[in-house]
C-alpha cells in the first residue's frame, strides 16, 4: 500500500520541522537560565521557503494566521532555475 502526501502537507511539515529546529536551542537556553522572563521575550521570526512549483505567495494564508498570533513572519522567494543550478 502506498501513501501519498499532498504537496502542501509536506511543505507545512517541513516548515514546522524547521521552526522546531530553530526554536529548540532558544527554549533550552531559557529553561536552563531559570528566569521567568522567558514568557516576556519576543517571539522568534518564522521564515517560510516554498518548494518547487510554487512561489512565496503560497504561504499567504499561513503568514496571516502566524502574524495574528504575534509571530514575525518572512516568506522568502526561492527562484528555482533548473536542476543543475539549484543543486
Amino acid at each position: 500500500m502506498r501513501i501519498r502526501i499532498p504537496g502542501r502537507v509536506a511543505l507545512a511539515a517541513g516548515a514546522l520541522a524547521l521552526l522546531g529546529a530553530t526554536t529548540a536551542p532558544g527554549v533550552a537556553m531559557a529553561a536552563s537560565e531559570g528566569s521567568s522572563s522567558a514568557a516576556a521575550s519576543p517571539k522568534p521570526t518564522i521564515v517560510l521557503v516554498h518548494g518547487a512549483w510554487a512561489d512565496s505567495s503560497s504561504w499567504s494564508s499561513v503568514m496571516e494566521r502566524l502574524r495574528k498570533d504575534g509571530y514575525p513572519v518572512r516568506a522568502i522567494a526561492n527562484p528555482l532555475q533548473g536542476l543543475t543550478s539549484d543543486t
